[in-house]
């Protein structure tokens, strides 16, 4: 059963190995565990697609305030 204020996700045992191999052998980025590793990726990957949505939004609403104009 996962930690109180946690879920699990499981991942292929190939990927796991992978980044549980560079936790230990690259120390000096900080990672103490493949959950910091995993949970900072994600983090920055959901912040990189909401920024792209964000910038959806404003292009999508630029487009069609121009439209706008030339009507």
């Amino acid at each position: 059963m996962p930690v109180k204020g946690y879920d699990s996700v499981n991942l292929p045992s190939g990927l796991y190995v992978k980044v549980k191999s560079l936790v230990k052998a690259r120390e000096d980025l900080g990672y103490r565990s493949v959950t910091e590793f995993v949970a900072e990726a994600v983090r920055k990957r959901t912040e990189e697609i909401e920024k792209i949505n964000k910038l959806t939004s404003q292009l999508e609403e630029n487009v069609s305030i121009s439209k706008e104009k030339e009507e």
